[in-house]
């Protein structure tokens, strides 16, 4: 199963997706995990009784993972096509969208954290193993964009985090767009 090889031996099924790459198994992996993660979240929110603002995060789940992961895709894209390697996003979008398997992780320990109370010491080390989980998606995308791109680790990397870059970006223009 893929998803058990996304977590046991990455590089080797990212670079079995890459061979073959299936759409609709990305999108699939994606709104699986979006909607694994929109449960999780409520559940969360139930439980440390966040109110409305919490579901309407937790419904929105779904919709922000697509919506990332096309972006992310045509980000990646365009600047790979500075090495001339551009053209890829299709099949980017099939291997990509195994890259968000620790989201589910991620949303677990949010339901742990919430659990434990979220001021607790034990709420706060919860909270803390978030962390390594983000640089698990990092790790994921790098090898994602490693193996559909055929670029070098290092520019993997970068162009793995060139999303997030333009997401921050964009975050920093509207506040201050905000604040004027």
């Amino acid at each position: 199963m893929t998803v058990i090889g996304v977590v046991v031996r990455p590089r080797s099924t990212f670079a079995a997706l890459s061979g073959s790459p299936r759409l609709a198994f990305g999108f699939a992996a994606v709104v699986g995990s979006g909607i694994v993660a929109l449960a999780l979240g409520l559940l969360a929110n139930q439980i440390a009784g966040g109110g409305g603002p919490g579901t309407v995060a937790s419904l929105l789940l779904p919709i922000l993972f697509l919506v990332y992961w096309g972006a992310a895709a045509l980000i990646i894209d365009a600047v790979a096509g500075v090495s001339g390697r551009s053209g890829r996003w299709r099949q980017y979008l099939a291997v990509s969208g195994f890259t968000f398997i620790p989201w589910i992780a991620y949303s677990i320990l949010g339901v742990a954290e919430a659990a434990a109370g979220a001021g607790s010491v034990p709420g706060s080390v919860i909270a803390w193993l978030t962390l390594p989980l983000l640089g698990w998606f990092l790790y994921l995308t790098a090898l994602a964009v490693y193996s559909v791109f055929d670029v070098t680790p290092f520019v993997a990397v970068a162009l793995a985090m060139l999303p997030d870059a333009v997401l921050l970006f964009i975050l920093i223009v509207l506040l201050v767009a905000a604040n004027l």
